[in-house]
């Protein structure tokens, strides 16, 4: 892949993700196949996570720690940040009656 063809998958990586089209773990598959063509025990062993992490994360069966996510996307040249999503403010007496206190 050339740099200019690298950038651009990145880019429609980041768009899918952002779009919610893809979510992370299947982002950390496309990196890892697309992108480099390694084999889940080859990728696990450069990113320092265990085979099983990354085959649980690749299909959404785990809740990782931000530093696994972070180790698996930074080959890739991607960084995990947060975005503030507003949504509507919910009144304390919805809230109350939901708990049913």
């Amino acid at each position: 892949m050339t740099p200019v063809e690298k950038l651009q998958w990145q880019q429609q990586l980041k768009e899918q993700l952002g779009n919610g089209e893809l979510s992370l773990g299947q982002a950390v598959q496309r990196i890892r196949s697309e992108l480099y063509q390694m084999t889940q025990a080859e990728y696990a062993h450069i990113c320092k996570v265990s085979e099983k992490t990354l085959r649980d994360v690749e299909k959404g069966n785990t809740d990782p720690r931000l530093s696994i996510i972070e180790s698996l996307l930074k080959p890739g040249g991607f960084a995990l940040g947060a975005r503030l999503k507003v949504n509507r403010v919910v009144p304390i007496a919805e809230l109350v009656k939901r708990t049913g206190s």
